[in-house]
């Protein structure tokens, strides 16, 4: 029969295994939290286009504008003409020939710009709807952003005090646990992604699922010493 102290350090590697995954685990999470923290490509882009947008926006207002003032400055012209024309102040033919044609020439090219001022402002509205669409889609991802960096700075914290936990626990740990075997352990740790240890399952080790020798089987179960699968090396434990 095996007593209690016989099994103490196959216990003390199961319980070093244990921390040893939590850390491992807890380490990734951490790292993937970090790596996510700061601005997404897709929010990158969205502010981007945005912006474009938004410029492309400011051009139209402005060409719009410029089109909107010569327009003005046209009707200015007509008006006095107008007047001047229709007052019975000229007397002379040819004068008021003149005067009509420059009036008709003047009204032909308000006409022309008033074309490209409705043009303008078709162009003026349909770049509003896409500023208006892609600042609402970009404000959206900006809300969706600051509420997983919150989340991803709390579960920082959380992490890596979890982890400085594990660690003053693992270094309790180790502390009770020969070099030589320690050693061991971490080599094979290393050698097949952080398991150490494999547990029996009748004649089989369950980290590889070969089957044992007898004489293997037994000298694990005895617990007397440590003993490895001679297929994948991992310390057995029964």
């Amino acid at each position: 029969m095996v007593s209690t102290r016989d099994m103490t350090w196959i216990n003390d590697l199961r319980r070093l295994q244990e921390s040893d995954t939590a850390l491992d685990s807890r380490r990734a999470s951490l790292d993937d939290a970090e790596a996510r923290l700061g601005e997404s490509e897709e929010l990158i882009a969205a502010r981007a286009h945005e912006g474009a947008l938004a410029a492309a926006l400011r051009q139209a207002r402005a060409a719009q504008k410029d089109i909107e003032l010569e327009a003005d400055d046209l009707k200015s012209k007509i008006a006095p003409a107008e007047t001047k024309l229709y007052s019975g102040a000229i007397k002379n033919p040819k004068e008021l020939t003149d005067l009509q044609a420059d009036i008709d020439q003047l009204k032909r090219h308000l006409s022309a710009v008033e074309d490209r001022d409705l043009e303008a402002l078709t162009a003026l509205e349909a770049a509003e709807n896409e500023h208006r669409a892609a600042a609402a889609e970009l404000a959206a991802l900006e809300a969706a952003w600051s509420d997983e960096q919150a989340g991803l700075k709390e579960r920082i914290e959380t992490l890596s005090t979890e982890i400085a936990e594990y660690d003053t626990e693992r270094g309790e740990q180790v502390a009770g646990i020969t070099p030589e075997m320690l050693r061991t352990y971490n080599h094979i740790r290393i050698a097949h992604q952080g398991r150490a240890l494999a547990k029996l399952d009748r004649n089989l080790c369950t980290g590889c699922r070969i089957s044992l020798p007898t004489n293997v089987v037994n000298k694990a179960r005895t617990g007397n010493a440590l003993v490895q699968c001679p297929n994948c090396e991992r310390i057995l434990y029964a």
